[in-house]
């Protein structure tokens, strides 16, 4: 299965914030690719701090998303596993707010996505959506 990856979704003040935190564990430019990636904690990530990956989302997605915080920004997140995910996600999110879109059919509030990685650490969200661990958890 491929590289975990997820979009971060928030304000432009919001995610320029998380962006530095983000940049601040060590963001650098890969002079092959030229993007930007991370090496932290023993786990690489590959990310993309543009904004751009709001172009592909579907106008309905976007319209719900602004509904939901206003005119958003985004950043684009690829992990190489799931540990790495939850690792890197349940830090550099804290204390702010915003949306996380799993690609794989959920769009959770920062919170609430912190929350569910420390209380179901083995969930992988590509193969198992929010509202199913809810149900299994019973909380939903």
């Amino acid at each position: 299965m491929s590289w975990p990856s997820v979009i971060l979704l928030a304000t432009a003040q919001e995610c320029a914030s998380i962006a530095a935190r983000i940049k601040s564990y060590g963001v650098r430019r890969d002079p092959l690719t030229d993007g930007d990636v991370l090496d932290w904690n023993g786990y690489s990530y590959s990310l993309d701090f543009s904004g751009r990956v709001l172009e592909d989302f579907e106008p309905e997605e976007a319209e719900e998303i602004y509904r939901r915080i206003g005119e958003p920004f985004a950043i684009y997140l690829s992990c190489e596993s799931m540990d790495a995910a939850r690792k890197l996600l349940g830090q550099a999110l804290a204390g702010f707010s915003g949306l996380i879109d799993t690609n794989h059919g959920d769009v959770v509030e920062f919170g609430d996505f912190v929350t569910l990685i420390d209380n179901h650490p083995q969930w992988d969200w590509r193969r198992t959506e929010v509202s199913q661990i809810l149900h299994q958890a019973g909380d939903g």
